[in-house]
């Protein structure tokens, strides 16, 4: 029987680069599947209607909100400090550390 000859089953074409075929093909015999088997099984592993994020909508709000938060310390450490001569609260911070060593 040939695709044509199953209902509701046609076939379709996904396009891409060579080199990314040749990794779809050499992806999809190592798990052991066929081509479109592989890809079909991706496409579902990414579908939010078949599985749950990992992270609720509040979990990634939260860890957005941190990362931000982060930032804009590690920033802060960056700055150059008023009357330093543009010494940076990171490199003031290595000054004293390396003062309180001797």
């Amino acid at each position: 029987m040939t695709e044509e000859d199953r209902p509701g089953r046609r076939a379709r074409s996904l396009h891409c680069k060579p080199d990314e075929q040749a990794l779809i093909r050499a992806r999809a015999l190592a798990a052991g599947k066929t081509n479109s088997g592989y890809v079909l099984d991706l496409a579902h592993a990414d579908d939010p209607e078949r599985h749950e994020l990992v992270l609720t909508a509040d979990e990634q709000t939260e860890l957005r909100d941190a990362a931000a938060e982060l930032r804009a310390f590690v920033r802060a450490l960056m700055v150059g400090l008023p009357e330093t001569g543009g010494l940076s609260l990171l490199a003031a911070i290595a000054v004293l550390g390396k003062a309180g060593r001797r």
